[in-house]
């Protein structure tokens, strides 16, 4: 069950970094994105949360990087789950989570970034 989605118009020359279609499925804990260039990518959720990029979350991950005895945090008792989502102007989305979590701002740029990193 796709919750939403929104299609722009292809322009020639645009950055490959803009989506022309973006698909959030809370079902599958999915985001699908199609890029201008014509790419298509299907984002896990859990894989978007654990980089979110809010400033605690980045500071978190930035700590546990410096540490040289690094303390294992406990797993959450249930699992998290993106619950809805929406645009952020032209420029990027933000998600919302099972926990209440709803800070982090996902640029264009970084979703394209994220999904050139996934394996084919």
């Amino acid at each position: 069950m796709t919750v939403w989605g929104f299609r722009r118009k292809r322009i020639l020359g645009i950055d490959p970094s803009q989506p022309t279609d973006l698909d959030l499925d809370l079902r599958e804990q999915v985001l699908k994105i199609t890029w201008a260039d014509g790419v298509v990518s299907r984002l896990p959720l859990p894989m978007l949360r654990k980089e979110c990029p809010c400033a605690t979350c980045r500071t978190e991950r930035e700590e546990r990087g410096r540490s040289l005895l690094p303390i294992l945090k406990a797993a959450p008792a249930e699992t998290i789950e993106a619950t809805g989502g929406h645009l952020v102007g032209n420029y990027a989305l933000q998600l919302e989570w099972s926990d209440g979590h709803n800070t982090g701002i996902y640029d264009f740029r970084l979703l394209r970034t994220l999904a050139d990193a996934q394996p084919p």
